[in-house]
């Protein structure tokens, strides 16, 4: 979805790219929403730094997926939206918001703008997926250029297979496109 607005004419930047704002169908396909903060990228962005924990939205980003440039009053970019993917894979390896840990914006500005992110390799889940953690660790990059695009993020991890648990029927995806899917246990006897 972040390859498709980023490839528009002119391309669109969301603003505020978090996993509150990213939906999943019935047919397990990431949707991403709120739609609030989105601009074209040749427009001058306005952005107030003073944000809640994960709630503010508008034409404003959220605190926590801010890219540094956006902390610092800088020019939004496509890429302030990759650093934001980032953390929207950190959240589904961890199931924790970023700086879960941590209650002042403040600190949470200081984090970011000095590069104090939370270690992938010393986290038992991320430890296992070395190639996404490699990915987000690019999407964390302090300068914007040395992000990748939203294209080479969807490259990086296409590859990947994804096992999807439902009840006790497994099924392998191979497809550009993150899923998340429900326990479907209930239901599964009914198709047999």
């Amino acid at each position: 979805g972040l390859e498709y607005l980023h490839g528009q004419e002119p391309p669109l930047y969301h603003g505020d790219l978090k996993s509150l704002n990213i939906l999943v169908s019935s047919e397990c396909l990431a949707l991403i929403t709120d739609f609030g903060s989105a601009q074209p990228i040749t427009l001058e962005a306005l952005f107030s730094a003073t944000a809640s924990t994960i709630t503010l939205t508008g034409s404003s980003y959220t605190l926590r997926w801010a890219a540094p440039e956006l902390l610092q009053d800088e020019k939004p970019c496509l890429r302030s939206d990759i650093w934001a993917l980032g953390w929207i894979a950190y959240e589904v390896m961890t199931n924790t918001i970023p700086f879960h840990d941590v209650k002042k914006d403040a600190i949470v500005i200081n984090r970011v703008i000095q590069g104090h992110l939370p270690s992938v390799t010393e986290h038992a889940r991320m430890s296992l997926i070395r190639a996404l953690c490699s990915v987000m660790v690019q999407c964390w990059s302090i300068n914007p250029e040395g992000r990748p695009t939203a294209e080479e993020c969807r490259k990086s991890i296409s590859w990947m297979v994804s096992d999807i648990p439902l009840g006790r029927v497994s099924v392998q995806l191979t497809s550009h496109v993150p899923y998340a899917a429900e326990d479907r246990s209930s239901t599964d006897s009914e198709h047999r």
